[in-house]
C-alpha cells in the first residue's frame, strides 16, 4: 500500500490508517516450498490494486511480483505482465480492444485471483473493498477541504462532487449543480477543485462542472485553467 500511496505523493494519514484496518482482516499467507509465497502475498497486500482489472496497476509491481512468484503462479503472473506490457504499446483502438479482452489474459486474471484466494487469503471481493474504502477516504478529504476553507459555502446552489478513479489514481473530478448556478459560480467551484486536485495532490485529469446534463465549465489538465464551455 505505501508504495501505491507514494506514487500518488499522498500524505500518509487517515488513508493509510483505514487501509491497514481493512487488510487487517485478512488472512496470512501460507507456506509454500518454492518460490517465495510470503514476500508474493506481502506485495499482493501492500500494492493491493494487483488482481483487479481496470485498476490502473504499474507494470513494474507486476515486474516485481514476477521475481518472487512460486512456480505454480509465475506463468500467470508473467502472463498479466505481458498482457499489460502489450496494452502500453498500443495506438489502435481495434488491436487495444482485443488486447483487452483477450481470452488467455482473462483466464489468467481467474487463475491468479484463485491463487491468492487459496494461499494468501486475499479475495478480490476483499481487494476491491479496500480499494472502495480508500478512495471514499480521498473524497472525504476534497469534502472537508472545501468546508475547512469555507469554500463550500460561497455555492448557494447544490452540488454533487464525483472523484474519478483509476484504482487508486484521480484522474479526474465532476461537478453537478443540482440547483442552476449563479453566475461564476461555476468557475469558482472549478477553481476551488483545482487547487485541491492539482496543488495539493498533485494530480492530472479534468474537471467537468455540469447543471443537470449541461456541461459548463470544463479544464482539461493541471496546466490549462477553467474555461466556460
Amino acid at each position: 500500500m505505501a508504495n501505491a500511496l507514494h506514487r500518488l505523493k499522498f500524505p500518509v494519514t487517515t488513508v493509510a490508517v483505514s487501509f491497514l484496518m481493512v487488510v487487517g482482516a485478512l488472512t496470512a499467507c501460507s507456506g509454500s516450498t518454492n518460490g517465495d509465497i510470503d514476500a508474493y502475498c506481502a506485495l499482493v497486500e501492500d500494492n493491493f490494486e494487483i488482481g483487479l482489472a481496470n485498476s490502473g496497476i504499474e507494470l513494474e509491481d507486476l515486474e516485481a511480483l514476477l521475481e518472487v512468484s512460486p512456480d505454480e503462479i509465475a506463468n500467470i503472473v508473467e502472463k498479466l505482465r505481458n498482457t499489460l506490457a502489450d496494452i502500453a504499446e498500443i495506438d489502435e483502438l481495434d488491436q487495444l480492444f482485443a488486447a483487452t479482452f483477450d481470452p488467455d489474459a482473462l483466464v489468467a486474471q481467474q487463475k491468479f485471483e484463485i491463487f491468492n484466494a487459496d494461499e494468501c487469503g486475499i479475495s478480490v471481493e476483499a481487494i476491491a473493498a479496500a480499494l472502495k474504502a480508500n478512495q471514499d477516504l480521498i473524497q472525504g478529504e476534497l469534502v472537508q477541504f472545501l468546508e475547512d476553507n469555507n469554500i463550500s459555502s460561497l455555492w448557494t446552489g447544490d452540488v454533487n462532487i464525483s472523484l474519478v478513479f483509476d484504482g487508486l489514481t484521480i484522474q479526474g473530478a465532476q461537478v453537478t449543480f443540482l440547483t442552476p448556478s449563479e453566475q461564476g459560480q461555476a468557475l469558482s467551484v472549478c477553481h476551488a477543485i483545482s487547487l485541491w486536485m492539482y496543488a495539493l495532490k498533485e494530480a492530472e485529469g479534468s474537471i467537468l462542472i455540469f447543471e443537470d446534463s449541461r456541461e459548463i465549465v470544463r479544464r482539461n489538465a493541471s496546466d490549462t485553467k477553467c474555461v466556460e464551455v
